[in-house]
């Protein structure tokens, strides 16, 4: 009970002293001193919540309160007795006010982990005006280490496991395996107690309540250890899957539209288009497609699943039905003809044609994605990497070279992954032990969780890049130019503004729609203006808008699957990491074979080499734990329904 409602509570309790003593006739002194004290043990008792300080207040002016009801005559008592409620009142009200200055106290909070964007993020003190927002309004102050996703991050957050020099708040990027040795270590703390006291935000939200339940089923015990942000859906689905096959439509349509009816025929049309275009606007040599280093599935197995309609589990080796939302009983590394190997097959077919970037075996997400950018691949695979280098063409003066998503359709599949729900949050953040203030550590992820932080977050503060207009958030003209000028122009636009910043470390994602407005909370992410290309790509499949091209035909075009991998044994775990460097060397040989002969080679000595890593093992043991939990989902597909 919050210090406010127990300070109503003794007032109110001695409103009825003065009410009794007004009636209480010469009788009255005994009796409203009796009834002084009872009320004033029963406000106290009521208000657990209530400072000590406050609760004395209470306790000494409610025998104020009495013995000036005795001392004085009846006709007096009202009067004294609504000094002393007035005196209750001021005296419990000073406890809460120092209380609530208290949680906005100034105070400095490290944070480590990737809140928005490596490209322009600055490490140190954060100033610009969402952190200022954030400081205005809660008392703290960021001090942010930024740790990108590419590379070495999550090994750098390893070694200071290793150290235990942790901040306050960080993220947990290394999966469960890392969430375990934490837990084990007793380097983080659980969140149960300090999301009940210090989070009205999260505990009042039904898709947060929905974060935190699944959350918990990572953990054995059951506990709250991170706190997941970016839930909802990360992406407008107006141009498409969030990971699909993005081809150049533009070049796709001097060749007549050639049919494609699966992915070696994909190869061969974009191995024409290269030969339409073989240099890109710099002169370099284009490529069909590419990956990025011990990234391919993210560029290739998660583009193939989703556009099949799979949800996938640890390292691939379990997938889910999206419209049954059941686990298939085969492992996809052992099964030949696979979304795994169907994705690998392409991949080789680019590469013996000289096609498949040499590059995606050393190169890194940023590397990947400034080449996207800059027109080097036929073929994306990631939506908003392929939007960057959309807007790039156009403010090249090519507006009619667009990347545009192939519909699931053209390749005889019958579901996608259009909507794909982020039900945990894209995100988990914990609280370590080192921090000195877990209660301000807890505010803050509390108030980066709300719907109304997450436009801020987004957009920037109100009247800076948007204004409200009759209870719609609506972009400025200046704001919607700089996102059409490319990344350079909304780099800065985000440096002014903060826009963006914080877009990564915040309870929604950008395609989530606000209910407030019935709008994404990114106004960026709201369905765009097309282009001729895009419009050239409706006629073509015979359809009115974007959404219609991707779920005609579909029997489900909405992935919110929910699963509880849990955590593996421990005598399985180092078999899982060696696992995972034998799986990514053989994704390499795989590509790099010379033939189609080599490749199924290399396919048959890659399964064979998976036994010795107790492959089925894992396998059974991620499966038992997903079966074992799955009657533990059904409460958070109640509160998203809700």
């Amino acid at each position: 009970m919050s210090i406010k409602r127990s300070v109503s509570l003794l007032t109110a309790a001695l409103m009825i002293v003065a009410l009794i003593s007004g009636c209480g006739g010469s009788g009255g002194g005994a009796a409203t001193t009796a009834a002084a004290t009872d009320a004033a043990a029963a406000a106290t008792t009521a208000a657990p919540a209530t400072t000590a300080a406050a609760a004395e207040a209470a306790t000494t002016t409610a025998a104020a309160a009495a013995e000036a009801t005795t001392a004085a005559p009846a006709a007096t008592t009202t009067a004294a007795a609504a000094a002393a409620t007035t005196a209750a009142a001021t005296a419990a009200a000073e406890p809460a006010t120092t209380a609530a200055a208290a949680q906005n106290e100034p105070i400095t909070l490290q944070i480590i982990g990737n809140i928005g964007s490596s490209s322009y993020m600055v490490n140190g003190i954060m100033d610009n005006p969402v952190a200022l927002y954030i400081r205005e309004h809660t008392g703290i102050t960021i001090d942010l280490t930024m740790i990108p996703d590419s590379g070495d991050s999550t090994n750098r957050l390893n070694a200071m496991i290793a150290a235990n020099d942790l901040p306050d708040i960080f993220i947990n990027n290394g999966g469960t395996n890392q969430l375990r040795n934490l837990i084990d270590s007793d380097l983080i703390l659980p969140l149960d107690d300090l999301v009940a006291s210090h989070a009205p935000n999260l505990s009042a939200d039904n898709r947060m309540q929905a974060m935190m339940l699944q959350r918990k089923m990572s953990t054995p015990e059951g506990n709250l250890y991170l706190i997941g942000l970016n839930i909802g859906y990360g992406d407008s689905p107006a141009f498409g899957p969030r990971r699909g096959f993005f081809i150049r439509w533009d070049l796709y349509k001097q060749l007549g539209y050639p049919e494609i009816t699966n992915t070696l025929e994909m190869c061969d049309v974009l191995a024409a288009m290269c030969e339409l275009e073989p240099l890109n606007k710099n002169g370099q040599k284009m490529y069909a497609a590419a990956v990025w280093n011990n990234a391919f599935n993210d560029a290739a197995f998660q583009p193939q699943a989703l556009m099949m309609g799979y949800a996938t589990g640890p390292s691939n080796m379990l997938y889910i039905d999206i419209e049954t939302n059941e686990i298939f009983l085969d492992n996809p590394l052992k099964e030949r003809d696979s979304f795994i190997w169907e994705s690998l097959r392409w991949c080789n077919k680019l590469n013996q044609m000289g096609l498949f970037d040499p590059d995606s075996y050393t190169q890194t997400y940023q590397n990947y994605q400034d080449k996207t950018a800059a027109g080097h691949y036929m073929m994306g695979a990631l939506t908003w990497s392929n939007g960057t280098a959309n807007t790039a063409y156009i403010n090249d003066g090519t507006p009619d070279k667009q990347l545009i998503c192939l519909p699931s359709s053209v390749f005889g599949w019958d579901k996608v992954a259009l909507y794909d729900s982020i039900v945990g949050g894209e995100r988990g953040w914990a609280i370590s032990r080192n921090c000195k203030e877990p209660e301000r550590a807890m505010q803050l992820l509390d108030f980066v969780s709300t719907i109304e932080f997450s436009l801020i977050a987004h957009n920037g503060v109100e009247g800076l890049n948007w204004t409200m207009e009759n209870g719609v958030a609506t972009p400025k003209q200046e704001y919607l130019d700089a996102a059409k000028s490319g990344d350079d122009a909304l780099t800065e636009n985000m440096l002014a503004t903060g826009a963006r910043i914080f877009r990564l470390f915040t309870g929604y994602a950008p395609g989530t729609i606000n209910p407030a407005d019935n709008q994404t909370v990114d106004m960026l992410s709201s369905p765009r203006e097309l282009t001729a290309m895009h419009v050239d790509f409706l006629n073509y499949y015979g359809v009115s808008d974007m959404e219609e091209a991707y779920t005609k035909g579909m029997k489900t075009y909405i992935k919110n699957t929910l699963f509880n991998w849990g955590t593996l044994p421990d005598e399985l775990i180092t078999y899982q990491t060696n696992l995972t460097d034998y799986i990514n060397n053989g994704y390499v040989n795989c590509t790099l074979a010379a033939s189609d002969e080599e490749f199924f080679a290399e396919q048959e000595k890659f399964i064979a080499g998976l036994e010795p890593y107790r492959i089925d093992d894992i396998w059974q043991a991620y499966y038992d734990n997903a079966i074992s939990t799955s009657h533990l989902t059904q409460p958070i597909v109640d509160l998203l329904n809700k």
